[in-house]
């Protein structure tokens, strides 16, 4: 697999969590890092949920502005794979190409799951 790195913070776009980008985010805070993670995981189902809602109504602007808010969370948690499939979901709300958003929210939902399954199995060890 081809890496994707993001030009702007560096991290691989394909990582479902980079720690080393999550401390350095928070200028090495470690408990901030941690405290920001777990209320992105702990927010996520509801943020999910909204964006599928926005999707079901096909409310471009409003997905696309929701996409956005969410994605201040995904930026400063190093969660590049989550970060990357939410602004591609916002992009494609702003051009109002459903079919695209149909997919990016798909990217959406799988990118989150993977991320709460490593945060679990990382938890378990």
């Amino acid at each position: 697999m081809t890496e994707m790195i993001d030009p702007v913070y560096g991290m691989d776009s394909s990582s479902v969590h980079d720690t080393d980008s999550a401390l350095y985010l928070v200028g090495g805070d470690a408990a901030l890092a941690a405290e920001l993670m777990q209320a992105l995981l702990d927010g996520l189902p509801d943020e999910i949920a909204a964006l599928r809602a926005a999707l079901a109504e096909s409310d471009w602007p409003g997905l696309a502005e929701y996409a956005h808010q969410v994605r201040g969370a995904t930026r400063y948690c190093g969660v590049p794979a989550l970060d990357a499939a939410i602004e591609a979901l916002e992009r494609a709300a702003r051009l109002g190409d459903g079919l695209r958003c149909e997919d990016c929210f798909l990217r959406v939902e799988l990118q989150a799951r993977r991320l709460q399954e490593a945060m679990t199995a990382r938890d378990a060890e």
